[in-house]
């Protein structure tokens, strides 16, 4: 099927094409959770309490009032979306049996899947771009087998997707 337009007309008309990158990047270092110490005991009946941790992302290139649906995604030593690994799992002076839970501020488990991205809330508009906020927490649960005491240290990154 073919189409056909026909403008006739005494006045010019101007196209405008207002091309505009988007880019975003994180404000600021890596960021430190400190766990602090917990007991197995604690641990295993879940009196642990959770640890809250932020970061920032600054997206430029924006036109005026405009916003970029920014996701989060995870990558680190996991079994599954939610559950972070102990750095040198299996190692002497390392902790076994325990994990780390790790959820954003409405409870969804962090995901270790670009699939499953999460949103991340807009914060607030500054003279060098729009800022996004992450908010989540971190706590230590059981995991399988049984739990020893050690190092309970775990690291994971952030990988921002804005497609």
């Amino acid at each position: 099927m073919e189409h056909t337009l026909t403008v006739t007309s005494d006045s010019t008309v101007e196209l405008i094409n207002d091309v505009m990158f988007a880019g975003c990047e994180s404000i600021g270092g890596a960021v430190n959770v400190p766990m602090g110490k917990q007991t197995i005991q604690n641990i295993s009946k879940g009196s642990v309490k959770e640890v809250p941790f932020t970061f920032d992302v600054r997206c430029t290139g924006l036109a005026a009032n405009t916003s970029v649906p920014v996701k989060v995604y995870f990558e680190g030593s996991s079994p599954g979306d939610g559950l972070l690994n102990l750095t040198n799992q299996g190692q002497a002076g390392v902790a076994s049996g325990v994990g780390i839970s790790v959820v954003n501020d409405k409870g969804i488990k962090l995901p270790f899947d670009i699939a499953r991205s999460i949103k991340l809330d807009w914060n607030r508009s500054t003279p060098d771009g729009e800022i996004y906020r992450f908010v989540g927490s971190a706590k230590y649960v059981p995991t399988t087998g049984t739990m020893t005491a050690g190092r309970g240290d775990g690291t994971m990154n952030f990988v921002l997707n804005y497609n």
